[in-house]
Order: structure tokens, then sequence, then C-alpha cells
């Protein structure tokens, strides 16, 4: 029998990856699936893993992280069965980082452990190293401080501290996380400042900047406040010189913390805002969506009513992009609250009927019976009684069902109103 030709694999393989270059995800989308099907008709197990990789990247785009995740899942025994161990804690990488985005973490420290693994087979010390790097940033997050210091050891063991600074640079700067989660400020900011030796003597201002970061966070942790200012401040300035949007707003965050804990009402409101408005900028929306929620409690904080209600205002805007229609309810409760705190009980209503209409759909029913009470209330305080008490008590009910600790608040709200 006549063997196979991988042939139009190869080429549909090769059409995929410059439409992807291309940004044309149809047709890499489309070209990667005759590619997927003419290496496995060939029996070629590295062009169909490679077809897999195109088709997780063109799902992804296409808001199909599952698909995306089962592409990733398909590849891995592949690349794992042709002896590529680059390739392989390629995946692995790529694996971790999907499962971050989905918000699996178990899974994402699982596909990172995995990553180190098969980077150790490999002769790469600095990707070994990297892949542990971002193995103890998860363990980390997952609050196994104890496995994230073993990584970065034994990523520090692989690095040369005279040509590979920038990377220990970084390894030092995870490690003053794990003090600090620790509670011992003094040996975190240690190790911040070894960071921030180390990426002064590579000459790596991204590392230095970050290491200046990191001593403004330790500083502010430990009650510092004049030089976790300091700090924070030569560190915006050079995440604004190198551009990097995200990280400044990262830093205008943490600066508002400081000048929050210092006082500033007015400068660290405007932190704020400057961070909402770069992260718009770049289209981070969910990050837009973190830092519009810290606007709004901040503004709470000083007593900044008009503030916050914008802020809650912008919030629902940045909902309605992401598309989550739960995240949308709540940021019309939010603004609700801050509308009747602010008198305007018509808007006020409109937005807690919103929110309770969402949560309805949505079947949420302890969300939709709080938005219900709350909406009876403003109803009763903008002067419509019956409709008022009609809603409260119907909510009353059904939070009474579900054994809902806010059924005491509203049961003596109603008290009050009709006794």
């Amino acid at each position: 029998m006549p063997t196979p030709d991988a042939g139009p694999g190869a080429r549909a393989l090769h059409d995929a990856l410059r439409a992807l270059q291309s940004g044309d995800m149809d047709t890499a989308h489309a070209r990667g699936s005759v590619a997927l099907d003419a290496f496995g008709t060939a029996g070629d197990r590295t062009g169909t893993a490679a077809a897999h990789q195109v088709l997780a990247i063109t799902s992804l785009a296409a808001g199909r992280p599952d698909d995306s995740l089962a592409h990733v899942d398909a590849a891995i025994p592949l690349r794992e069965s042709t002896g590529d161990t680059e390739g392989l804690s390629s995946l692995w990488q790529e694996r971790m980082e999907l499962c971050l985005r989905m918000g699996r973490i178990d899974e994402a420290r699982r596909s990172a452990e995995a990553q180190a693994q098969a980077a150790a087979r490999g002769t790469d010390k600095e990707g070994h190293a990297h892949a542990l790097h971002q193995l103890a940033q998860i363990l980390l997050q997952s609050g196994d401080d104890g496995g994230a210091e073993v990584a970065v050891n034994e990523a520090l063991y692989l690095l040369d501290p005279g040509t590979m600074a920038r990377a220990r640079s970084a390894l030092h700067l995870i490690y003053s996380n794990i003090w600090l989660v620790r509670g011992n400020a003094d040996r975190a900011l240690d190790q911040a400042r070894q960071g921030l030796q180390m990426g002064r003597a590579a000459k790596n201002r991204v590392a230095e900047i970050d290491a200046l970061h990191q001593c403004g966070v330790v500083h502010a942790a430990a009650g510092e406040h004049p030089a976790a200012r300091r700090a924070l401040e030569e560190a915006l300035v050079g995440r604004e010189l190198l551009k990097d949007h995200e990280g400044k707003a990262n830093v205008l965050r943490e600066l508002a913390g400081v000048e929050m804990a210092l006082g500033e009402g007015q400068e660290a409101l405007s932190h704020l805002r400057y961070a909402v408005r770069t992260l718009r900028e770049t289209g981070n929306v969910l990050g837009e969506i973190a830092m519009l929620q810290t606007l709004a409690e901040t503004a709470d904080h000083f007593q900044q009513p008009a503030e916050a209600t914008a802020a809650a205002r912008e919030l629902v805007d940045a909902a309605g992009r992401v598309g989550d229609r739960e995240a949308v309810a709540g940021a019309y409760f939010m603004l609700a609250t801050r509308q009747a705190g602010l008198g305007e009980l018509g808007e006020a209503a409109e937005s807690f009927r919103t929110a309770n209409e969402i949560q309805e759909v949505l079947g949420l029913p302890h969300e939709a019976a709080v938005s219900q009470g709350m909406l009876g209330q403003v109803l009763v305080a903008g002067g419509n009684v019956p409709e008022g008490v009609a809603l409260m008590r119907a909510a009353l009910s059904r939070l009474e069902a579900l054994n809902s600790e806010a059924a005491d608040t509203l049961r003596a709200v109603l008290e009050e109103v009709a006794p």
C-alpha cells in the first residue's frame, strides 16, 4: 500500500500559520481543520499536534476556551510520543495559561508542574527555571508558600548569577511575596532589594522597575508609607517611559492605597481614575471592572458619593462590554445603592428593577429577592408605599424560604413602615 502523503496537511498548516500572522482567524481555523484531517490520515503525529495548536489559538480567539483546551489536551500526548520536550513544555504552558484564564487554579497548578517536569528533561536550564518561576507563582496563589519556596530555590540553582541576573531578579521578587504572605516584611524587603540590585547589575530597566514596584508594596505592607510612596512614584515614571500600561495601572492602584492610608482622598481618587483610563485604553475590561470597584469603594471611604455613583455607572457599561449578565446585574445593584444614597430615588428604583429582572431570568433566587426588597424600600421612600410594601413582603417570604440572614434586616424595615 502507498504511504499516506503528509503534503496536503503541510500546505494547509502553512496557510493556517500565515493566516494567524495576518490576524485572519476564520481562514486560520478553516485551514487548520483541513491540516488536522490531512495529518491524521497520513499518521503524522507532529503535524497533527501542530494543527491542534493552531485550532487551540483560533478557538480561544473565537471565545471558546473549552474547545481550545480540548485541542491542547489532544496535542499533549502527540508531542509526548514524538519526544519533543520543548514542544511538550510549550503545550503545558499553554494549558496552564488557559486554566488560569478559566479560573481553574488546581488544573493550572497541575499543568505548571507538568511543564516543569517536561522542561527538566531538556537541556535549556533557563527554560526550566522559567517553568519553575511560573509554578512558584501559581503555588503562592494557591496558598502553598512552602512549595513556592522550593520551586524558587530550585530555579535559582539553575541560573548562573553572572549571566542570568534578570531571571534571578524576578525570582527574588517572588521570594519577597512569599515572605510577605508569611508576615515578615523585613525579609520581604531584603529579597526585593536583592532583586533591585540584580536588575541594576544587569542594566535591565524592566527588572529594576519591577523591583522598585515590589519595594513599594513591601514598604506599604509594613506601614512605611513615605518610603512606599517614593518607590512607587519612581516605579510609575518607569512604567510610563516603558509604555507598560498594565504595570502602570497596578502601580497606580498601589499608590492610591498608600494615599488612602495617609488620608489623601483626592490624590487616591485621581490615581485610581488614571488607572481606569489606562486599562480602558488597553482593552483590559476585566481589569477595568476591578479598578472601578476599587474606585467606588475608595470614594465611599472618603464620603464622595458623586464620585462613587459615577464609578458605578461606568461599571455598568464595562460589565456590559464583557457580556456577563450576572456581572451586569451586580453592577446595576451597586449603582442603585449609590443613587439611593444621593437621593436619586427614581433612578435607584429603575436600577434595582433592572438588577432584579436580570437575576430572575438567570435563576439567582437570593440575589433577586434582595434586589426586590431593596426596590420595595426605595419605592416606599419615594412615596409609593403600597407597591413598595408589597414588594418587600414578597421578598421577605423568599428570603425566609432560603434561610437568609437578610430576612431579619428586611423584616425590621417592614415593621417600621407597615407595622
